[in-house]
């Protein structure tokens, strides 16, 4: 016998012997039910415990000890801040920096500058000074022609937390910056 059909004999020997040892515990568990049954034959498939139900709003995980894949591990803190779901709190306090324009600046002799910030909808105008909190930061300063932001940052990678955002009454000057 060369070696060639022996190894040939080996590998069909012991694929035998695989598909023996799989079909052994279904047929020895078949004379023991009472006739064909199929409650009465033990399952051997991986969910067949597991009701599977369809979630009513569109997506669930079912983690089953496992980790949530799309959780993230660099945060310690449930994302409820900006770009997550959430609440936001209504008026300004609930806009973020890059919803709103601006769209004027009055100046007052007992307040100082005063800057009138245009909502998303078009139609809402807010009446804004320094120090007011939006929902991903603050203004820092207003002047003639321009309002500084203080935007914090959300992303747990980023080396800095907050970083500067300036808009200015004429957009061809923004585009300068």
């Amino acid at each position: 016998m060369s070696h060639r059909s022996f190894v040939l004999h080996v590998v069909a020997a012991s694929t035998l012997l695989a598909w023996v040892a799989l079909a052994a515990p279904a047929s020895a568990a078949a004379p023991a039910g009472s006739g064909d049954s199929p409650s009465a034959t033990p399952s051997t498939d991986v969910g067949a415990g597991i009701e599977l139900e369809a979630p009513r709003d569109g997506y669930s995980y079912n983690p089953q000890g496992r980790r949530d894949p799309f959780v993230c591990l660099a945060c310690t803190k449930p994302r409820t801040g900006p770009g997550h779901a959430g609440e936001r709190p209504q008026g300004i306090a609930g806009l973020m920096i890059q919803e709103v324009a601006l769209k004027g600046i009055v100046k007052d002799a007992v307040q100082g500058y005063i800057a009138l910030l245009l909502g998303p909808d078009g139609r809402t105008t807010y009446f804004s000074k320094t120090g007011q909190r939006l929902y991903d930061g603050a203004i820092t300063a207003i002047d003639a022609a321009t309002v500084k932001f203080r935007q914090e940052v959300t992303d747990p990678l980023a080396p800095v937390k907050t970083r500067e955002v300036i808009k200015t009454l004429y957009p061809s000057e923004e585009a300068r910056q």
